[in-house]
């Protein structure tokens, strides 16, 4: 399974105004675009969390740090099931890839020796070009647990997408990443230490009123909650004109501005 997704991705080729998306498990995805760009946002790959934790990983990750082959890597904050610190070294060496995170994240990528010029500062309301690829910080509250965690606004060749990372729900704050116009929106739905549960995440959906929501952030953890099945009743009752998924790991879903995305 592992050695396929990786193979799976690194064939994928993507039409214009397509995107191809892949839920890792918990926060990761990864995303290849129409010029071949392969980016993941908040990775989970390993079991530090338990050794640092306590908390046991319920689902796998379909991909080894191993086998990653990527032009970025983006840690929304750094909790450990958003910035694994035993697998992002392995990929630094690995690979060419950029890191990119807010002033914490790159703290730690330091720490890990990845070199300097591969480390990029992202900021609420600021956008940034690395490997190729627009990105801005947008907001998000995680509280004291983390300060500086931020949510994500990717443009891969005019198709738009929106990360929430972990956030609480804020409306009145949620502005610029509505403004943005996301065609994809990947909200938290887990409801604990913090986040949006699933009827907020779905509520998020009718004001960003994306063509697709996907759910994140859930079941990895028996600890961090999570209802994928009310994430879906409730946009079907909130957002019905927004197509809702509930993705399995190492799925695709290619998602098209011209026609509606499917999942195989």
């Amino acid at each position: 399974m592992r050695g396929e997704f990786a193979q799976k991705v690194k064939e994928r080729r993507v039409d214009q105004g397509s995107l191809a998306i892949y839920w890792l498990s918990q926060a990761g995805f990864v995303f290849k675009s129409s010029d071949n760009k392969i980016v993941y946002v908040d990775p989970y790959f390993s079991d530090v969390v338990e050794r640092a934790f306590g908390f046991k990983r319920m689902m796998p990750c379909p991909i080894a740090a191993e086998e990653v082959e990527a032009d970025l890597i983006i840690c929304t904050h750094e909790h450990l099931d958003h910035m694994d610190t035993d697998a992002l070294p392995v990929i630094a060496k690995k690979t060419r890839a950029q890191f990119a995170g807010p002033v914490e994240c790159v703290k730690e990528f330091k720490k890990m020796d990845i070199p300097e010029s591969r480390c990029h500062l992202l900021d609420e309301g600021k956008r940034s070009v690395v490997a190729g690829i627009s990105v801005q910080g947008v907001y998000a509250d995680h509280g004291e647990l983390a300060p500086d965690a931020i949510g994500v606004a990717l443009d891969f060749k005019g198709v738009k997408v929106y990360h929430t990372g972990d956030t609480a729900f804020r409306p009145e704050e949620f502005g610029p990443a509505i403004k943005f116009q996301p065609d994809v929106l990947i909200p938290c739905i887990n409801g604990r230490y913090g986040n949006m549960d699933a009827t907020e995440a779905a509520r998020l959906a009718a004001m960003a009123n994306p063509r697709t929501v996907i759910a994140s952030h859930f079941w990895m953890f028996v600890e961090h909650n999570g209802d994928p099945g009310r994430f879906l009743e409730a946009c079907s009752q909130l957002a019905p004109g927004v197509q809702a998924l509930v993705m399995k790991p190492g799925e695709e879903f290619l998602f098209s501005k011209s026609q509606k995305g499917g999942i195989t």
